[in-house]
This record gives C-alpha cells, structure tokens and sequence, in this order.
C-alpha cells in the first residue's frame, strides 16, 4: 500500500493542479509548491521531476519554475484575450523589489570575483545561477499573482495547506508511530529512550508548517471542524520533530495574531481571553498527545533541560553554540571579501565552502554572510523588516482580504526570520527557487493595493 502511495501521490497532485489550471491558471504554480516539499510527499520518486537537465536539483527546480511561469503567463493572457473574467494588475517596482535587485547586483559581482580569482572554475556557473535563482524565484510568484484576484490565491493556498497537512501526516506516521513511510533512508538521529526507540529525521520534514499555522489561523472561516483538525495535525507536526525552536515558533504565531486583533479592533480583553483559551485547548492536546505517545512527551521535554548544559556545547546544539559556529566561520573569512562575501565560490575552489556550508545548516545566516557579506546580511535584515513594517501596516489601514493577506504574510515572515537561527531558511538546498515565495506575494500585495487606490483617486477625480 505505502509503494502505491510513494509511487502515485506526486502525479495525483499533479494531475489536480493541471484540472484547476484549465479554469484558473494560479493553480499550475502548484508544481513549485510540491517540488517545495520535496520528500516529505515523495516527489523525489517522481521520473517527470528528474527533468530537465542534468545540472543539480536547484537547476530543474529553476527549469520547471520558468516553464510553468511562462504557461501560466500564456494560460492567462489567452483568457483575457477571450473576454473571460481574470484579474490583470499592473506591477511597478517598490523598496522589496528594490533590495532584492542590489542582491542579485551583488550576487553578479561574486561571480565576477570568482572567475578572476580562481582558474579552476568548475560548478561556478552552476552556483551562480542556483544563488540567482532565489530572486528569480521572487520575481516570477511575483508576476504570477498579476493573473489572479486575491479570493481564487486564498483557495488556492489553501490547498497547499492540505498538502502540508497530508505531508504532516506522513511524517508523524513514520516518526511518530514508526510506521515506515519513506523506506530504509537513514535518520538524523536514533536512540533508545525509556525503551523505545526515538528517530528524528529533517529530510522528510514538511517545510510549509508555519505557513500552514498561519494560514489555519488567519483564514479560520468561521473554525470550521476541517481546519481544526489541520490546524492539530500541523502542530502535532511541529511535536513530533521534536525541535524546541519550531515549538516556540508557533506558540508566537498564535500570541502575535491574538495581539495583532485585539490592537486593530481595540478590543485587547477579547483577543486575551481568546488566547487563553486556546491556550488551554493546546494543553488539552498535549495531555492527550503524551497519554499516547509517553516516550516521545518525555523525550521532547527532555531536550528542554538540555539547555542548562555548557552554553558552547555540541551536544546541546543551542542557539549560543549556534552562534559561536558561525562566529568562528566569521573569523575565517578573508578581512576584504567580508563586505561582500564569496559569491559563487564552492567546493571546487575554496574546501572552507564546505565548512560553511555545514554552519547553515543550524543558521542559515551563516551561509548569508559567507555568500554575499556582511553587505548582503544587512540587505537581507533591511528586507525582513521593511516587510513586516510594510505588511503591519497593510494589516492595519485595510479590511477584508487584504487586511488578512498581510497579517499572514507578516506572520509568515516573522516565522522565517525567527527560523534563520536554527536552520536554512531560504538557503536550503534544493528549494532556492521557491525561498522567497513569500516576499514575492507581498510585493504582489503592495502593488495591488496601490492600483486599487490609483482607481479610486480616478473615479473620485
């Protein structure tokens, strides 16, 4: 049965998201979602995603970001020219727009740097394009949302939402329950504890949790019975991996959207009370969770204590060693490429890109600073929080859709940005294509809103 679903569940997705494409052409940027999610629906198993190319996961993961990008832009200027109902926005350029082109300014220069450097130059190109496609990526889910109002973009987040859970699901089986779901790939960590045995895998991880969080919470319609057991799936999700950060994460979510209503409606006693109370029916499911699931309760409250270690500590792996790793990555790096990084550099010509490479992984900051410089890391900080004042304030001064487009969003990014100290983030490997997706949505979102007040100020005047 688990060899039919590994073997047929890709191209079921696929085949979804072709049919909805047919009537709205959003639904085809589906395929950058679940090549997003990777292993954890096992779209690795997949022939059709071994193409094009043979270049490296982040290259076809480009390839097929353009070609449905391209069809998407086809799809939708064919429906227009049919009189059919379409949303088309005009786009200009704004300061997140902005911030990602001196990126890919700065990406431009490591490659340059690169080449006269080294005369080995294997894989540069490679990597520079794989860099790139991180901002491409951006402008691409960017443009895309020109073709869509923001009611079909909430249907269709939703479904990712349901493939997240579905994914979720899977890993709590396998991790969980020890059901084996991905076959005999090897695990991150396997011990015994209080007699049973514990593994913690990250490769089959779905990474669309907080978003998902997010999203269930935001877009509640009403906390119907369905988005209830999602929203407890994606959080039992979030237990099972066992990570303290993730944990913490979420329970932020949920105070900052409690916050975030109460200070737009003025109504903060209601918003506390509501926080309370979901306080409280988390920790209904928590008592539940470790009736069932004993060894795993204490394990995870275990690497709580874990903390009181030594604050440079391997072991612990805490977010004091995590910086101590990437101050000693720092202190490696050249005094004059500090300011503007590496750039395309890898293993070909540098071995220290190895090094670094191993350090993003547990701060993908690291790995910010190594490529584009302490320039690049105050470029990407500027990003963050220019997003979260820009989607705060979007939040704020509007109502209905948009006003809760930009509180998920700035949910999201403040997610993200938490994230960035304990794991890849956008750096991950494989997914660079998609790293920014929600950067670009938001950049969507701000052109919209200007063009809805362009109309206005033209009717009015």
């Amino acid at each position: 049965m688990i060899e039919l679903v590994v073997k047929f569940l890709p191209y079921i997705f696929i085949l979804y998201f072709l049919v909805r494409y047919s009537r709205e052409p959003i639904y085809l940027l589906g395929i950058p979602f679940i090549l997003l999610l990777r292993d954890s629906i096992f779209v690795n198993e997949a022939f059709i995603f071994g193409l094009p190319g043979s270049y490296g996961a982040d290259i076809r993961f480009l390839g097929w970001f353009i070609i449905v990008w391209i069809s998407i832009s086809l799809k939708a200027s064919f429906m227009i020219e049919s009189n059919n109902q379409i949303a088309f926005n005009k786009q200009g350029l704004n300061k997140q727009d902005y911030i990602i082109l001196a990126l890919i300014l700065i990406s431009s220069i490591g490659l340059a740097q690169t080449l006269i450097e080294f005369n080995i130059i294997e894989n540069v190109y490679i990597q520079y394009f794989t860099l790139l496609s991180l901002f491409l990526g951006y402008f691409m889910v960017k443009d895309i949302l020109r073709y869509c109002n923001l009611q079909v973009l909430s249907d269709f987040l939703y479904n990712i939402v349901i493939i997240n859970s579905i994914a979720s699901v899977f890993y709590i089986l396998h991790q969980g329950l020890h059901i084996n779901i991905y076959g005999n790939k090897s695990e991150y960590l396997s011990i015994d504890f209080q007699g049973e045995l514990i593994t913690r895998t990250f490769w089959f991880m779905p990474v669309l949790w907080f978003f998902s969080i997010s999203y269930l919470l935001v877009f509640n319609k009403n906390r119907s019975l369905v988005n209830i057991i999602l929203l407890s799936v994606n959080l039992l999700g979030v237990f099972i991996s066992y990570t303290r950060s993730f944990m913490g994460i979420s329970v932020i979510l949920f105070v900052i959207y409690y916050l975030l209503l109460g200070f737009k409606g003025n109504n903060f006693l209601n918003s506390i009370k509501k926080l309370i109370v979901t306080g409280l029916a988390g920790f209904v499911l928590f008592i539940a969770v470790s009736s069932f699931l004993p060894s795993s309760t204490n394990y995870f409250l275990n690497r709580f204590k874990e903390l009181d270690e030594e604050p440079v500590d391997a072991q612990s792996n805490n977010l004091i060693y995590r910086f101590y790793k990437t101050d000693r990555m720092i202190y490696r790096m050249d005094a004059v490429k500090i300011l503007f990084g590496y750039g395309s550099v890898t293993e070909k010509q540098s071995s220290f890109a190895k090094v670094v490479h191993i350090a993003a992984a547990d701060m993908g900051y690291a790995e910010v600073i190594f490529r584009w410089g302490y320039l690049g890391l105050a470029l990407f900080i500027l990003l963050f929080i220019s997003s979260i004042i820009k989607a705060f304030f979007l939040f704020l001064r509007n109502d209905g859709i948009v006003s809760q487009f930009a509180l998920l969003l700035l949910l999201i990014i403040v997610s993200q940005l938490i994230e960035g100290f304990t794991s890849w983030i956008f750096m991950s490997p494989n997914r660079f294509a998609m790293g920014l997706w929600y950067f670009g949505v938001l950049s969507a979102l701000i052109e919209f809103v200007k063009e809805k007040k362009e109309r206005y100020k033209s009717i009015v005047y």
